[in-house]
This record gives structure tokens, C-alpha cells and sequence, in this order.
């Protein structure tokens, strides 16, 4: 499977921008909230996003952290807003809301993420969020990204978004993730940054519709 890999920051142009000016002003510290954000986003480059009409997302947010090793599940405030910007933009995209129940297309799981750590490594399948897809009727299932290496930094909190794909179960008991987002940088656990941080996701992603 081939995946896509799209990066939105202001910081590479801010850098490149003080660099040839010659300014003493440094660029990490002067950015704005806004300007530190910065978001992620994967895909299947041969999934045909128009083949999927129905799509069902989690009811609860999941919270995962390097100081426990377990997963949790809240619905704070935060949450709410998550699950409501992210239906309603694959709402725009074309896609239909259905129960869990019903079969749908596409799965949607959302994830919080709260890590301090520096690391390099190899990735042997996980990538971004984390849910048990017994949720959505498929018991003893996992889900992949395909493997690869990667060198990362985590110092704050981050948020991401998995869809994948319930019409098309693979073989080997794995569900494939089709699509997903990350965003790191300041204040994306701030509610009120929820519906915008939303939009630059899928902003990013055109191909991510049913029209």
C-alpha cells in the first residue's frame, strides 16, 4: 500500500523568510499559537474515496499517555466539539451518518494524545490513533498503517483522526486505515481551535470526498 504524506506548517516559511532578511528576530519564539500548528495527513493513495458512501465515528474519545499503559475513553467538552467538526466535514464531503449498527463504509476513530518523548524508529504497522475494532463488529480484528521507518519528536499534546475502511475487511484479521490526521503545536487541545484545526485537515485532503 502507498501512502501519501502531507505536512501544513508556517514554520519552514517563516525560516526561510528570516534567513534572507538577516533580522535578528527568531522565528520560534515570535510565531503566533496559530502559526505552530501544525498538521499531518496520510492516505491510501489507491483507495477510491468516491466508492464509499456511509460512514459511522466513535461516541467517545480515546486518551492515550506514556505514564499509563492503559487507553482511556472521555468525553469532555473537547470531545464533543471533535466529534461534531468531524462529522460534519465528512458530512460535506458527501458522506452519510449512520449508526455503528448499520454497517457503514468507513470507521472513524479519534484520539488524544498525551507524550513527552524523542525517538527513532521503525514503525511495524500503528500510526497516529488507537480504538478496538470489536467496537465495529470486527472481534479478534487489528488495524495497520503499512510499516516504515520515522524519526519524531513529541513534546506536547496532539490530536489525530483514523478512518478506515469496514466495506473491504482484509484478510490476516486487520482492518485497513485509509486515511488520518495529526496535529501538534500549541493550544490543540484548546476547544474553541477544534473547528478550525478540523477544516485545515481536510483542506488538505481533496481527494477525501464522495463528490
Amino acid at each position: 500500500m502507498k501512502r501519501t504524506i502531507y505536512l501544513l506548517s508556517s514554520i519552514a516559511a517563516i525560516v526561510a523568510i528570516v534567513s534572507f532578511s538577516g533580522c535578528g528576530k527568531d522565528p520560534l519564539k515570535d510565531m503566533t499559537p496559530e502559526e505552530s500548528r501544525i498538521y499531518i495527513t496520510n492516505h491510501d493513495s489507491q483507495t477510491n474515496f468516491k466508492s464509499y458512501a456511509t460512514f459511522s465515528i466513535v461516541d467517545s474519545v480515546a486518551v492515550l499517555t506514556n505514564t499509563s499503559d492503559s487507553t482511556k475513553k472521555a468525553l469532555t467538552d473537547y470531545d464533543k466539539q471533535l466529534i461534531a467538526s468531524v462529522t460534519a466535514a465528512m458530512q460535506e464531503r458527501g458522506y452519510t451518518l449512520v449508526g455503528k449498527n448499520a454497517k457503514p463504509d468507513l470507521g472513524i476513530n479519534l484520539t488524544r494524545i498525551d507524550n513527552t518523548f524523542y525517538t527513532t524508529g521503525w514503525n511495524p504497522g500503528w500510526w497516529g490513533g488507537y480504538w478496538d475494532p470489536g467496537y465495529w463488529g470486527y472481534p479478534g480484528f487489528g488495524w495497520y498503517y503499512p510499516p516504515y521507518y520515522q524519526v519524531y519528536q513529541v513534546r506536547e499534546r496532539q490530536t489525530a483522526i483514523d478512518l478506515f475502511d469496514l466495506k473491504n475487511p482484509g484478510t490476516n484479521n486487520q482492518l485497513t486505515a485509509v486515511w488520518n490526521s495529526l496535529w501538534r503545536g500549541t493550544n490543540v487541545w484548546t476547544t474553541s481551535n477544534v473547528p478550525s484545526m478540523v477544516q485545515a485537515s481536510f483542506a488538505q485532503s481533496p481527494y477525501l470526498t464522495n463528490k
